[in-house]
């Protein structure tokens, strides 16, 4: 199935992008006669297995006995996608649809290889070929709906997915996809609608859920979303997500820090692969703030040992990597790590829950950097205090978080009804905690750190709106 979008975000949903190259269907047996034939099934069998050297062997030895045999191609091309070798994967599937133009599988295999080179024109134009031939391939229909996305045709990609509801009307994930860009394009009232029958057609699509609860959510129907995420909770009671959500809608046991399942199952696989690509939709500023910040300490060196805590896909890895002659990475999540390892910039990654892996004796470093991630946290003491123990003298840290303040949110009537003792910190409906500026400053300074600077700055837009936040720089003491 063309595959998806989620959103740890307010402003950010769980959208289907790419899915899996097509593999054919293992031939008969008994029809084969030929070496090349047989090659090919061998081929198909190591595919399967994701033995992909000998699937390569055999892909070659047919096209050795017949050079213009379409199938050996397109195989070749699925074993060279398989191994991200995609202008090679582009070949061959080309060279495959100039030998046989008439197979969908061909030209969808094509889209996807052009995809993740993000060529969405040639991926465009694969996928409608591929539904030329196919009129009923949802998988292509799906990703050329979201290649119209990424080209940023709104306008036509909500055409292309009402249309797909209209001729694939019991088909949830259609249904999702159209409620997706619903939401994109500000039709909030049928957005909701098109999560709801996704969720009807498929009571376990957990994504159709999260999306729907965010977005009633991001529209102050609190009330609402808690009945999305209690009905979550019911379907599915170990749901880190739906326990999550419920609480920062009810503040009833209100964590110190969000839960290590929940950041999990939130960047996921399949948001951690179309995270970037949702974060430019946004306006997302928080590597350019870091980088401001850094610059105001005056750090003037290529050989800094620094740590990128909560790295996620290695955003700031950019603003990080000249200043460093060591830069290691850390975070919950081993599916966003997987594409900060694609940069080939770190050198170390490390899976582990921050805080734990600052209390295991790393370091010492010159630089800690936190971008957008101690808003997973409230009580912000134990995670700064293991910075602190990880710093040489004079070392620094700089993160960001969400601004808190009294009068935050003026627009916004989410608990305004129940007079509550005032926090330095919240959790808040979207499930990211805001923090107050003094609070932050006070606990920099209870642990240890001495020169504090906190800046304002917009950390991303939010439904038209900025998103403040603290941008903190903090020094130890000589």
């Amino acid at each position: 199935m063309a595959i998806l979008y989620s959103i740890p975000l307010p402003a950010l949903s769980k959208h289907y992008t790419n899915g899996l190259y097509r593999i054919p269907p293992h031939p008969h047996r008994e029809s084969l006669v030929a070496e090349p034939d047989s090659a090919l099934v061998s081929a198909i069998d190591s595919l399967n297995r994701g033995d992909f050297e000998q699937a390569g062997i055999r892909c070659r030895q047919v096209l050795e006995h017949e050079p213009e045999n379409a199938k050996a191609w397109h195989l070749a091309g699925i074993v060279h996608a398989q191994q991200n070798e995609l202008n090679r994967a582009v070949e061959c599937f080309e060279k495959a649809i100039q030998l046989r133009g008439d197979v969908a599988n061909y030209h969808y295999n094509l889209g996807l290889a052009y995809q993740r080179l993000s060529d969405c024109d040639g991926a465009a134009e694969a996928y409608r070929r591929a539904v030329e031939i196919k009129p009923d391939f949802i998988e292509a229909q799906n990703n050329l709906g979201n290649c119209l996305i990424e080209k940023g045709e709104p306008t036509d990609a909500v055409d292309h997915f009402r249309k797909l509801a209209e001729l694939f009307p019991d088909e949830s994930v259609v249904h999702y996809n159209l409620a997706n860009v619903l939401q994109d394009a500000g039709e909030y009232l049928d957005s909701i609608a098109a999560f709801r029958r996704a969720i009807e057609l498929d009571p376990d699509f957990s994504s159709a859920r999260e999306n729907l609860g965010r977005a009633l959510s991001d529209v102050k129907r609190y009330d609402e979303a808690l009945d999305v995420w209690k009905a979550w909770l019911d379907h599915d009671p170990n749901n880190a997500v739906a326990k999550h959500m419920v609480v920062s809608i009810t503040g009833e046991g209100t964590p110190e820090r969000c839960e290590d399942d929940y950041v999990r199952e939130t960047f996921d696989q399949n948001f951690a692969q179309s995270y970037e690509k949702q974060l430019e939709r946004i306006l997302y500023k928080v590597p350019e703030l870091i980088g401001q910040a850094i610059n105001s300490i005056g750090l003037d060196a290529d050989d800094l040992d620094i740590l990128d805590a909560g790295c996620g896909t290695g955003l700031c890895a950019a603003v990080l990597r000249p200043l460093a002659g060591r830069l290691v990475g850390v975070d919950l999540s081993g599916d966003m790590l997987d594409e900060a390892t694609k940069r080939g910039v770190y050198d170390d990654l490390h899976e582990h829950e921050l805080t734990g892996y600052l209390n295991s004796g790393v370091g010492p470093f010159d630089l800690i950097v936190s971008g957008d991630t101690l808003c997973y946290f409230g009580d912000l003491k134990e995670v700064l205090a293991g910075m602190r123990n990880c710093l040489k003298d004079d070392g620094h840290v700089v993160f960001t978080v969400e601004q808190r303040k009294i009068d935050d949110d003026p627009d916004s009537d989410f608990g305004s009804e129940t007079e509550t003792p005032y926090k330095p910190y919240e959790l808040q409906p979207h499930g990211r905690y805001r923090h107050d500026e003094s609070y932050v400053r006070d606990t920099l300074e209870e642990v240890g750190f001495s020169t504090i600077d906190i800046a304002y700055g917009t950390l991303r837009m939010e439904r038209g709106r900025e998103v403040i936040g603290l941008i903190v720089t903090a020094t130890l003491n000589a």
